[in-house]
């Protein structure tokens, strides 16, 4: 006869089952915002910036002359905070390196899109880098730039949920993208609040409309993170797996596996724990979408910004170029 365990025994023994995939990254689901996109959406995204340009200063031979001749003729940059800040990140990302400015010299993009061949998401991105690239400094052009490829790349998002959520086309990298897609439209919205309502326009009307813009994102993450879920329950498994050593050693190994990525790593069961009943990697499953910061914070990047839109929208402070 087999033993028999309550939820809270399987609840016990996902924990520890937990401890060991967090030794191995490739067990776990790599759906967060990306770290470019958390570091310059806060309200100091302009101190972070200017922190990391005075890093370079020291560090890198030439950063200040190479710079400066990606923003001649300016010395001065507005509105280097939120999205402005990120595309100045990036620009000082490319001298860093001193490689030619493409998507593919981008980080960021390295990390959210990988190897995918097709992205109307990331053509929409790379898109308005480079369109805010060339009108840094003309803030009229640049909200024309803003209203187009917003819309764009909402209707891209849209276009991509629906695969996720009704064309059996669910997996990490598509959540990850439209993830990441999704934080990085609500940049756009803001960064275009800044400049109209610098331009005169009223704040009350950007704050409803950017807060509905998230609210809306909100209800589609509920959605997503559930359908994304049970696809994760299908393709990671803790089962047994029996191992011989020639023809009289055999044993037993317990193994969690991510089928996705062809992951498999062995996990070192205590005495009283069980290896692969569905009550078990339902646990396992649980608290990877409770604990693992990656997934269980994803919600709260895009409530921090709904809380702070009116902030964020009336900040516009400059990048100077450092000397």
């Amino acid at each position: 006869m087999g033993e028999t365990y309550s939820k809270e025994d399987y609840d016990r023994f996902a924990l520890d089952y937990y401890a060991t995939a967090q030794g191995h990254t490739c067990i776990l689901p790599d759906v967060g915002v990306d770290e470019s996109l958390l570091k310059y959406s806060g309200l100091d995204s302009n101190a972070v910036l200017q922190a990391f340009s005075k890093l370079q200063v020291g560090i890198v031979p030439g950063y200040v002359e190479r710079l400066g001749s990606r923003l001649a003729p300016f010395t001065s940059v507005p509105n280097a905070v939120g999205l402005g800040a990120l595309v100045l990140s990036m620009i000082m990302e490319i001298c860093i390196k001193s490689l030619p400015q493409t998507d593919k010299s981008y980080e960021m993009f390295r990390r959210v899109f990988g190897e995918e061949k097709a992205s109307s998401v990331r053509d929409t991105m790379s898109e308005y880098l480079r369109r805010h690239r060339t009108f840094i400094n003309d803030n009229e052009r640049l909200k024309e730039e803003l209203k187009r490829l917003e819309a764009q790349l909402s209707n891209h998002l849209t276009i991509l949920r629906n695969s996720l959520l009704h064309d059996g086309q669910m997996s990490t990298r598509g959540f990850k993208i439209w993830v990441n897609g999704a934080s990085f439209h609500i940049q756009m919205l803001l960064h275009e609040a800044r400049l109209n309502i610098q331009a005169g326009k009223h704040q009350s009307e950007y704050v409803h409309t950017i807060t509905a813009a998230i609210d809306l994102y909100l209800m589609d993450m509920d959605r997503l993170l559930a359908e994304y879920k049970t696809y994760k329950l299908s393709d990671t498994k803790i089962y047994p797996h029996g191992i011989c050593y020639y023809m009289y050693s055999c044993f037993n190994s317990c193994y969690i596996k991510n089928s996705e990525l062809n992951c498999r790593v062995e996990h070192y069961q205590k005495p009283d724990q069980p290896c692969g009943p569905d009550g078990l990697n339902e646990a396992f499953m649980n608290v990877i979408f409770s604990q693992y910061e990656p997934i269980a914070g994803l919600k709260s990047h895009f409530v921090n910004l709904k809380n702070n839109v009116p902030d964020l929208i009336n900040q516009h402070a400059a990048f100077i170029l450092p000397t």
